[in-house]
């Protein structure tokens, strides 16, 4: 039944139209995922069962949380102690599923080639992830197909620059508390790589970049004369410029 009038057909609001539709379902099994699978859901009836033991309420769980502890618990009730026991027949109806997924296609019919065209897609989506992460892609704010095609490519090339510039540092971080070939490394040597190392891991590559965008420079008028402050890169900087070939003079 048409939602709209159609201009094109002539269909009026109301018509029934029938047509036919191929559909191809695929129904694919991985033994992996089904691991995965099981785990993610043993896991998460422990921790239901850990949570109404310790004495929260079971409706004031999410929705689909109550629904579990229906489906896959029997609690009781003894004073004060509550008890969870695993209804077994259920929970082994649940793993029978575990593992299979299902692509479904109107255009292949080959299951083989529908899922290596799907794990494309996957490649896809990462790639798109890191242009909104890594390459300001989260808002086009362009015009014409044109001007989008060549935004993109821009981006395409600064995120090799970003994975190029990613693997240097992970070079750096890997050697950072080696010896060197003399074997020659005074403790504040080692101090310093310690403290770069540390920086380095907890701080995204992204955030490393800000560090060094810019160097801020402070005006200060006094009566006497004015005066002029700049920030000045520390130790810790110096090394890691220097570990990237970069001069700090």
């Amino acid at each position: 039944m048409r939602k709209y009038a159609s201009h094109k057909s002539g269909a009026e609001k109301g018509a029934v139209e029938t047509f036919k539709r191929r559909v191809y379902l695929h129904i694919y099994f991985n033994a992996s995922r089904q691991a995965e699978d099981r785990i993610a859901f043993e896991t998460d009836l422990m921790e239901l069962k850990k949570m109404i033991e310790n004495g929260i309420p079971v409706d004031e769980l999410s929705k689909s949380a109550q629904e579990k502890v229906k489906k896959y618990m029997s609690i009781s009730t003894w004073g004060k102690k509550t008890t969870v026991c695993f209804k077994d027949k259920e929970c082994q109806e649940a793993y029978k599923y575990h593992g299979y997924f299902i692509l479904v296609s109107n255009r292949e019919k080959d299951c083989f080639e529908f899922l290596r065209i799907y794990r494309k897609r996957e490649t896809i989506e990462s790639y798109f992830e890191a242009e909104k992460q890594h390459a300001d892609g989260s808002r086009i704010r362009v015009w014409s197909p044109d001007t989008s095609r060549g935004r993109m490519f821009v981006q395409l090339v600064s995120l090799c620059y970003y994975e190029y510039f990613s693997e240097q540092l992970r070079k750096i971080k890997t050697a950072l508390g080696k010896r060197n070939k003399e074997g020659i490394r005074t403790k504040e040597t080692v101090s310093l790589e310690e403290k770069l190392l540390s920086w380095m891991e907890n701080t995204p590559v992204y955030l490393q970049l800000q560090w060094f965008d810019t160097v801020e420079e402070v005006k200060v008028l006094s009566e006497l004369r004015n005066k002029r402050w700049n920030t000045e890169i520390t130790a810790r900087d110096a090394l890691y410029l220097e570990k990237l070939g970069m001069s700090t003079h």
